[in-house]
């Protein structure tokens, strides 16, 4: 999803890039992130100014990096079921 919208970047109004950043950034980090819109495709997150196509790319490195992890976790549950599997034999 945030793939296109990476190409029409300029399109996306400020107030749906703060929402898609907030909820990328707080399934990676369990937290919410200081995010405002200052105007003429500037943000400030977390403090630090951020331009509107840095911003976009973030959020999908963001999303990239929370489906990792999520595959990285389910990995982990099935090598966990099979050793206990293995044990209870």
């Amino acid at each position: 999803m945030i793939h296109n919208i990476v190409l029409e970047e300029t399109t996306l109004p400020p107030r749906q890039v703060i929402e898609h950043y907030r909820r990328a950034y707080k399934m990676v980090n369990g937290r919410e992130p200081g995010v405002r819109y200052a105007g003429n495709y500037w943000y400030f997150v977390n403090n630090e100014a951020v331009h509107h196509s840095v911003l976009i790319r973030e959020i999908a490195r963001l999303r990239d990096l929370a489906q990792k992890q999520t595959l990285m976790s389910a990995d982990k549950g099935i090598i966990n079921r099979l050793i206990a599997k293995l044990r209870s034999l």
